[in-house]
């Protein structure tokens, strides 16, 4: 990047910019503008750092997970490594840790950047489940550290965790907390999507952060499962109070499943498509018309996917996998999401 070299790695952000104008390279280098001046002064001609500051942190200790979402799989969640097993993934057939570092772990070494981070991340599995997140919330909390900027990646499904309830820490950073709720769906969709939910107790669990003051912002993964129903959604999330007029009634991000082809919005036929298209464009139009907030840049990836060709092969893939592990958890998918009935009418010779 120093030379002007974009690696492929990258990839991701750079497609996202040329269609949305916004990515999460272009986010970091925003938050991070101070630090990016100094990279070319402080980085030897090898690449190599003399000393390294750590000002960003990005936990994800483990898989310990009390979810098994659909479009997740073993490597990101333990909930899920019993269902892998039956699907016959061999590499689950022995016994499986599911913690990426030991019972007992220690985490002393991230004392001597206690007073340099700036930004810390948590990610999973599940973050509020594990002993580590919890460890470096009371080191912060010791050293008074509350001008750290803290987000989540979290299934909103725990406030408490142990002897500690989430909220006794979260109120005293105030609006340095982002929480990235994961929130797919509503009601027994978002507990089939999601499995292992309850949605009552999410939505108890998102009026209690709310109240504190805490700003959520939803982060709705996209995939054919849901794709029909976003409008839906995000009225709902807005009925709750959790997407207000406080934000600007735009504190929710889409997240297209990208990483597991056969959930891909491609795979729904041509004719729902263009119609979920239209769709979401007259929603930008209503909800422009009724909050006074322009939306549009909300939806602009998800169209371009939208409008990608259709890959019958992923579709395929999609029908046999939902299959098998409808039948391992006793579940329906045609009956819970009657919309993709469109998937099965279909002659894919």
């Amino acid at each position: 990047m120093i030379n002007g070299v974009k690696p492929s790695v990258c990839s991701v952000c750079y497609d996202n910019e040329l269609v949305s104008g916004y990515s999460f390279r272009m986010a970091h280098n925003r938050d991070f503008a101070t630090k990016l001046k100094e990279i070319p002064r402080i980085t030897n001609k090898d690449g190599s750092l003399d000393k390294v500051d750590l000002r960003f942190w990005d936990f994800r200790f483990s898989n310990l997970c009390n979810y098994k979402c659909r479009m997740c799989g073993p490597e990101s969640s333990s909930a899920w490594i019993p269902d892998a097993r039956k699907l016959g993934w061999e590499k689950y057939d022995v016994p499986y840790n599911i913690e990426a570092i030991d019972q007992n772990p220690n985490i002393d070494f991230l004392i001597k950047y206690i007073d340099t981070v700036e930004f810390i991340n948590f990610a999973g599995g599940e973050p509020l489940l594990m002993d580590e997140h919890w460890q470096i919330l009371d080191m912060l909390d010791k050293r008074k550290r509350y001008d750290v900027n803290i987000s989540y990646n979290t299934n909103l499904s725990i406030l408490k965790y142990k002897n500690k309830n989430i909220l006794d820490y979260w109120v005293k950073w105030g609006k340095r907390i982002l929480i990235s709720a994961s929130i797919d769906e509503i009601g027994k969709r978002a507990e089939y999507i999601r499995s292992g939910s309850k949605w009552n107790i999410v939505v108890e669990n998102l009026i209690s952060i709310c109240n504190t003051g805490v700003l959520v912002k939803p982060y709705i993964t996209v995939s054919a499962m849901n794709v029909l129903r976003i409008p839906e959604i995000i009225d709902n999330l807005i009925d709750l109070g959790v997407i207000n007029k406080n934000e600007n009634w735009r504190n929710f991000e889409l997240n297209l499943v990208m990483f597991e082809p056969r959930f891909h919005v491609s795979i729904l036929p041509d004719k729902e498509r263009e119609e979920i298209i239209d769709r979401l464009e007259d929603y930008t139009v209503d909800f422009k018309n009724k909050y006074q907030v322009d939306i549009s840049d909300r939806f602009l990836q998800l169209i371009w996917h939208l409008k990608k060709p259709r890959n019958k092969k992923n579709c395929q893939d999609f029908i046999e996998y939902t299959r098998a592990l409808d039948k391992i958890r006793n579940e329906n998918t045609y009956e819970i999401i009657p919309e993709l009935k469109c998937i099965l009418d279909e002659n894919f010779d």
